[in-house]
C-alpha cells in the first residue's frame, strides 16, 4: 500500500507553444490543451492507475475540487516523467475556465490537487473591448464569492491582490499573461493559507500592464 502522500500531484500548464489554445467560431468552440508531467504510482516509481481532470468558472481549491465539472475521455497516465498533453473541447468564450488534475494510485488513494492552470477566452476579434477597465466587486458586500470583470484591449500581464485595509496581503487572486478579451477573478474569500477571511473591509487590488485599480469590498460573517 502507498501512502497518499507518496503520490506526486502534477504541473498543470497551458500549452502556450507551438500549439496555443484555440478559439473557434461558434458560440460553443473554445478549446484549451493542457501539458503535465506524469508522475509515478509511488512518487515517480511505477504507473499510476488513472487521471481526474476537472475545471470551473470559479477558482477550483481542494475544498470545491469535486464539484468542478469532470472531463472525459482522459488517458490513462504514461510512464513517469512522460509529457501527457490533452484538450478540453466544447467550452463557451469569453469567459475564465480554472482546470485542476488529481492522479489514482494502484492502492486506491488519489494525489494532492495538481497546480490550476487559468484560461481567458475571447471568442472574436469584435468583441475585444476598446478601453481598459476592471470593474468594482459584486456581489458587494459578500459572504461566499465575489467577481470582479476585467476587460483587455490587447494582451497584457494581469495580477491581482486582495488586501486588508490595514495593508496586509491576503490573497493572490490572478497572476500572469491574459489574452485580449474580457474576463474574471473570482475570490472564494479566503486567504493565502486557505482559511476564511474575517467580516470587514478589503481591497482588492488589480495591476493590468502598467495600470492600477484598487476596489473596496465588505465582507459579511
Amino acid at each position: 500500500m502507498y501512502p497518499l502522500r507518496r503520490i506526486a500531484a502534477v504541473m498543470l500548464i497551458l500549452l502556450l507553444a507551438p500549439a496555443a489554445p484555440v478559439v473557434q467560431a461558434g458560440p460553443s468552440a473554445v478549446s484549451v490543451t493542457l501539458r503535465w508531467t506524469a508522475p509515478g504510482d509511488d512518487g515517480m516509481v511505477g504507473r499510476a492507475r488513472a487521471y481526474l481532470l476537472r475545471y470551473s468558472t470559479l477558482p477550483i481549491t481542494e475544498a470545491n475540487f469535486n464539484s468542478a465539472t469532470p472531463v472525459g475521455g482522459v488517458p490513462a497516465p504514461g510512464l513517469p516523467g512522460s509529457t501527457e498533453t490533452f484538450t478540453v473541447t466544447g467550452l463557451t468564450g469569453n469567459r475564465v475556465y480554472y482546470f485542476a488534475i488529481k492522479t489514482l494510485d494502484d492502492a486506491g488513494n488519489w494525489s494532492a490537487l495538481s497546480t490550476v492552470a487559468t484560461y481567458s477566452s475571447v471568442t472574436g476579434v469584435e468583441d475585444l473591448p476598446g478601453v481598459l477597465s476592471f470593474s468594482t466587486p459584486w456581489p458587494n458586500p459578500a459572504r461566499g464569492w465575489l467577481r470582479c470583470a476585467f476587460a483587455l484591449p490587447r494582451g497584457e500581464t494581469v495580477q491581482v491582490d486582495a488586501f486588508g485595509v490595514d495593508g496586509r496581503h491576503v490573497r493572490r487572486l490572478a497572476s500572469g499573461w491574459r489574452p485580449a478579451g474580457r474576463g474574471e477573478v473570482a475570490w472564494d474569500l479566503r486567504d493565502d493559507a486557505g482559511n476564511r477571511v474575517p467580516a470587514g473591509v478589503y481591497l482588492v487590488r488589480a495591476r493590468l500592464g502598467v495600470s492600477l485599480w484598487t476596489r473596496r469590498v465588505a465582507v459579511l460573517p
